[in-house]
């Protein structure tokens, strides 16, 4: 039996073969419903096959992209190369993955790995500092940052609300009455959401005057728990603070991230503290555990469905723009996806 091809389909569906090739290529424009139907109907009626490879050679595009992520170690990673993986698929497209392990140097071999095999564009998660690598890939393919920025070039950044998130998450503890404040982070700072947020979370502190500072939490549970009930210790509450004649002082901690809370909660079982009697707690990234630990975690939730598609629409568009005659890279885009906050009972007091 001869191959259906697109010629086949245009005429039976009474449409010209670009029309059939906008449909493929999901580039619908001003096509109607009705157009749609109908070439879809036809499509399934013959059980018509695209020929992916040809159509890959004649467009100059391997139909992959690649993704390079800093720390599959953190559960907001794994959720985000799932998202993408799938958004990725129902575009008929297919990723190729690397792990950087928070190494720039990882970082720029994995780049030059994702080039030599052909990718499309990529999409990075950066831990580095250094822009050149990104720089010499950039210059030749479409790349987007995801999550993380890096300072000394201009390229599209995909990224949450962080600071809208920060001010939310302080605002459920002051209004739940605390007088003392700490954002937990890690040493490592080579992240540029964690120098966001730390940095929001200072400005905040100051601009409300609030009692608080930004702890870097220790990778041993055993000195971290020192650090902790340290931070839970009486302390005077500077007389400018608006919470000065609160009666007992009430510590809020906020974990930086996903990985840094539960090194905290690791740590507080070496104290004799009691979420939320004895300090309130929230934290950044929704996990199944959120909704069990402390009677349910106050969380800032990060949209990943919506970070995925921002970050494939930035990179599909370029790619798009790159293989057309006379193509050139678009304009870099900053895109901040709004996340959202989730009150539980971590955060109020009993």
């Amino acid at each position: 039996m001869a191959r259906v091809t697109i010629k086949d389909i245009a005429e039976q569906a009474g449409v010209s073969p670009a029309t059939v090739s906008r449909f493929l290529n999901k580039r619908y424009g001003s096509m109607s419903s009705e157009t749609r139907d109908r070439i879809a109907q036809v499509i399934e009626r013959t059980g018509y096959k695209p020929n992916n490879a040809a159509r890959s050679l004649r467009l100059d595009r391997t139909n992959t992209i690649g993704v390079i992520l800093a720390d599959i170690r953190n559960p907001f990673s794994s959720a985000m190369l799932e998202e993408l993986s799938q958004q990725a698929a129902q575009r008929g497209c297919s990723i190729v993955t690397a792990i950087s392990s928070n190494n720039s140097q990882s970082e720029a071999e994995a780049l030059e790995r994702l080039v030599d095999a052909g990718v499309d564009g990529i999409i990075v998660n950066t831990c580095s500092n250094d822009p050149a690598p990104l720089r010499a890939v950039a210059a030749t393919k479409p790349v987007v940052l995801l999550d993380r920025d890096v300072e000394g070039i201009d390229l599209s950044l995909v990224t949450s609300n962080n600071a809208a998130l920060i001010d939310e998450l302080l605002d459920q503890l002051q209004q739940a009455g605390c007088t003392r404040y700490h954002l937990l982070t890690e040493y490592d700072e080579t992240s540029s959401v964690r120098r966001g947020r730390a940095d929001r979370f200072e400005h905040e502190i100051r601009r409300r005057g609030l009692a608080g500072c930004v702890l870097a939490l220790d990778p041993d549970a055993g000195h971290a728990a020192a650090q902790i009930s340290a931070c839970l210790e009486p302390a005077e509450i500077p007389s400018h603070s608006a919470a000065a004649t609160s009666c007992k002082p009430i510590t809020g901690f906020i974990a930086i991230n996903g990985l840094v809370f539960l090194r905290f909660v690791e740590a507080l079982g070496l104290t004799d503290t009691v979420v939320p009697r004895d300090a309130l707690v929230a934290t950044f990234d929704e996990y199944p555990w959120n909704h069990v630990l402390f009677g349910g975690v106050t969380t800032a939730m990060q949209d990943t469905a919506g970070l995925a598609t921002a970050a494939l629409e930035q990179l599909f568009t370029a790619i798009d723009q790159l293989s057309r005659r006379g193509g050139f890279m678009p304009a870099p885009q900053h895109i901040e996806v709004p996340g959202t906050i989730i009150p539980r009972a971590s955060s109020r007091l009993r």
